[in-house]
């Protein structure tokens, strides 16, 4: 496995919970935080936090990063999948939650780089087959020559499943008028024509805002 510096991540995981109601969503924000300030900043190899929540205050995603995947194991000793949600999702209210355990893969910087985001999507796409992932960042390297430079654009991070089968693109503006002026480009839909023909089933896209960052201790 080739040597992860200590201020990158080798392991990152995504926990989704969606909420019947918006005060639901927020007591998950307060609950995740708290987790994440109180002990996981203080777990050896753990980098970073950070809690999202959508615009409709129905779904909460929490991103953490691990200097790797044994670090994450042994603060989470209830099994490798364990983490945030695991302890919430029995929680009234909370209708679905879903977890991504994997690694990062070269993405792409835009002028923006180290700003603190006003949106962000998380894409998880579900692939046909473990040479999918190869095709798919292919397709993302091709269309970073004019992503780069997109105003308000700060980065976009492709992560893979264990099992290469799952693929989530964590992607940042700005603000909300260089997302839209993003999605508008019709570069955008071409790139999604193509991505469509790897997959196995439909994605989840969840448009959202930082709701608070922890970082290690």
């Amino acid at each position: 496995m080739t040597e992860v510096p200590a201020h990158e991540p080798g392991f990152v995981t995504f926990d989704t919970l969606t909420a019947e109601r918006p005060e639901t969503a927020d007591a998950l924000v307060d609950a995740i935080v708290a987790e994440a300030a109180g002990r996981l900043r203080h777990s050896p190899g753990f980098l970073s936090s950070r809690v999202h929540v959508s615009p409709d205050r129905r779904t909460v995603i929490h991103r953490a990063l691990w200097r790797g995947a044994a670090d994450h194991h042994a603060a989470f000793p209830d099994g490798g999948d364990a983490g945030v949600s695991t302890a919430l999702a029995n929680r009234p209210g909370v209708r679905t939650a879903t977890a991504f355990r994997g690694s990062p893969a070269p993405g792409i910087d835009g002028p923006q780089l180290g700003r603190q985001p006003g949106w962000v999507a998380v894409a998880t796409r579900h692939l046909r087959d473990r040479d999918s992932f190869d095709a798919l960042t292919g397709l993302l390297a091709r269309s970073g020559e004019w992503k780069r430079h997109h105003r308000g654009f700060i980065s976009a991070t492709p992560h893979i499943s264990r099992d290469g089968l799952t693929f989530v693109n964590y992607a940042m503006w700005e603000d909300a008028d260089s997302y839209r002026a993003w999605m508008a480009d019709p570069r955008i839909s071409e790139g999604q024509e193509e991505i469509a023909r790897l997959e196995s089933a439909p994605p989840e896209y969840v448009l959202c805002t930082v709701a608070a960052d922890v970082e290690a201790a």
